[in-house]
């Protein structure tokens, strides 16, 4: 049972409980650049509410193929964020238990997006212990750019879609729909906003994350 999505930059919720709902789950790097996703940024909790983080990228990417498109390395980016999530939840219970795993993905030199945002889906994977297997679809024979390339290039039986996309007809394959219903939990600030980065969870209850993570799932 597999998931294809593009890879998001520390991705929120729903995504990272789509990932720990199938086995295997393919970045498809090689889809093209949208804005007004999470394919270049995140949005973190703070005192005000919530804000975007925000990878710059070189160019005009719309588009692109996402394993094609360079980040602009010019300014101080991995700095600036690495400083976001150091105010936003520096104080909340559980920073200290994450901060060596998580702070060295900021010390890295982020030249290619997809190289970037496909580490950050593993990371944060990492650190919420799941054990889903994680392929690029640009490493696969072919480098397939659409849900059925993926799904023919692994062999998939049955390829798990989210209900908010469009359910594609494969012939001989199950498509399953995957619908996640929102946790509200406790913040580091009052009151909840939803559509954060997943790691706003796992900053505020540890080891519980997944546990609540998968609670949202429909099964």
């Amino acid at each position: 049972m597999i998931a294809v999505q593009p890879p998001e930059y520390f991705p929120p919720l729903a995504y990272t409980a789509l990932l720990q709902h199938v086995d295997h789950f393919v970045l498809a790097d090689t889809f093209r650049f949208r804005r007004e996703r999470f394919q270049n940024r995140s949005k973190l909790r703070n005192a005000q509410g919530t804000h975007w983080i925000t990878i710059p990228l070189f160019g005009q990417p719309d588009g692109a193929r996402l394993h094609t498109i360079d980040i602009e390395t010019g300014g101080r980016w991995r700095e600036k964020h690495w400083r976001s999530f150091m105010y936003d939840y520096r104080t909340t219970m559980y920073f200290e238990f994450y901060e060596d795993d998580f702070r060295p993905f900021f010390d890295e030199e982020w030249s290619n997006l997809a190289d970037c945002t496909c580490r950050s889906v593993a990371l944060q994977a990492e650190l919420f212990g799941l054990d889903t297997s994680l392929t690029r679809a640009s490493a696969l024979d072919g480098a397939p750019s659409t849900i059925p390339e993926v799904v023919e290039a692994v062999g998939a039986e049955t390829v798990v879609v989210p209900e908010s996309e469009d359910i594609p007809t494969i012939e001989g394959v199950t498509v399953d729909v995957f619908s996640y219903e929102h946790p509200t939990y406790h913040q580091n600030f009052e009151g909840f906003e939803s559509g954060v980065s997943a790691m706003d969870l796992a900053f505020n209850y540890g080891r519980e994350a997944p546990r609540m993570l998968a609670d949202g799932q429909d099964k």
